[in-house]
């Protein structure tokens, strides 16, 4: 099944996972694991898919832009996030259920992320 339409099947040996219409239309599904941040008041991106540099470089202005609702996506893994992108755009946001009563802290957790320079996860 594709990771980011989740309908058709994927490509064998493809290297994001997708279908052969998101393949062609540029479509990726980046994922981030979220954590409790310190002092246990909202959240903070402990790993994800892509390096700190490059959310920075590429996604920060998308991220900031971004006011669309996150969906809740019960195929995601226990507090993770999901953005999904076409070309140089960001399409959506998806967050566990886990997270669904904290969508908004998830998208704000994405975008200090992104605000962070250099620093890892």
């Amino acid at each position: 099944m594709c990771r980011v339409c989740r309908r058709r099947p994927e490509i064998p040996d493809e290297r994001y996972g997708r279908c052969e219409a998101c393949a062609r239309a540029g479509r990726m599904a980046l994922r981030f694991r979220l954590v409790p941040a310190a002092g246990g008041a909202g959240l903070r991106v402990a790993a994800g898919e892509i390096s700190p540099r490059a959310l920075r470089q590429k996604w920060l202005a998308p991220l900031r832009a971004h006011a669309g609702q996150p969906s809740v996506r019960p195929h995601l893994g226990l507090h993770e996030v999901e953005i999904v992108v076409a070309r140089e755009r960001l399409e959506t946001v998806r967050v566990a259920p886990d997270l669904a009563s904290q969508a908004a802290a998830a998208v704000e957790a994405l975008r200090t992320a992104a605000e962070r320079t250099d620093a890892s996860w």
